[in-house]
């Protein structure tokens, strides 16, 4: 079990890349990944959410109707559940978002006031980066430019934000997963999601990623950088 990284026809032209080959680098980021270049480095770099309680990102997809958390009486004032969670950055000049899917079969979850409190849960299946976050008409969103997409989340043993017991993993735990990636995606923070899936992409070479800029399916170690 591995994942697969499938970049964009277009992601070698995206016009936010600062190098010439089409590539960010910047090896003096502080990040736990500082001597990499490519884009989870750009992500960092330049995501960013002014206020998220004016931009809190949204749930979309069907609820989950059987959640770990009950909402009571909060569950009256919006949806907190769906099989798609998107953000859409503030950067000036940049639209940089992310949408996580779901699992099959799956929902994600945010339980608000109910304990443990602002705590997402869930299994991932999937996170698509891109630009110009949208929505079709059964309302799921997509992007009107995917950059790269990573599949196979569910496949290399991440907790869903749940215990042995399957009761959720309050956020200031440290080991609810699915609350670490996306909430650290929310705060333009990679780490989370460098860490669940590195060594998770099969065995190849740094070098041999290079060959998949244009929207070729790799799965290649090093290639974490998801540029290299």
């Amino acid at each position: 079990m591995s994942i697969t990284v499938t970049y964009s026809a277009t992601f070698g032209n995206y016009s936010q890349w600062d190098a010439a080959d089409g590539l960010y680098t910047d090896n003096e980021q502080e990040t736990d990944f500082v001597k990499e270049d490519g884009f989870l480095p750009f992500y960092n770099e330049h995501f960013e959410i002014a206020d998220h309680g004016n931009n809190p990102g949204a749930f979309a997809g069907a609820e989950d109707p059987n959640p770990e958390v009950d909402l009571g009486f909060w569950g009256n004032f919006g949806t907190f559940s769906g099989t798609q969670y998107a953000s859409e950055g503030e950067a000036p000049g940049l639209d940089l978002g992310f949408i996580v899917q779901a699992a099959s079969g799956e929902y994600l979850n945010y339980t608000f006031f109910a304990g443990p409190t602002h705590t997402l849960y869930g299994e991932i299946g999937s996170i698509t980066f891109g630009s110009g976050l949208s929505q079709d008409a059964n309302g799921e969103y997509y992007f009107t430019e995917e950059l790269v997409t990573i599949d196979g989340l569910d496949t290399i043993g991440l907790n869903g934000g749940l215990d042995a017991n399957g009761e959720v993993i309050d956020r200031n735990d440290g080991n609810n997963d699915t609350h670490n990636i996306i909430n650290g995606l929310k705060d333009g923070d990679a780490s989370a999601l460098w860490a669940a899936i590195d060594g998770n992409i099969g065995s190849e070479v740094y070098e041999s990623a290079v060959a998949e800029l244009l929207g070729v399916s790799v799965a290649t170690e090093t290639e974490l950088e998801l540029a290299a």
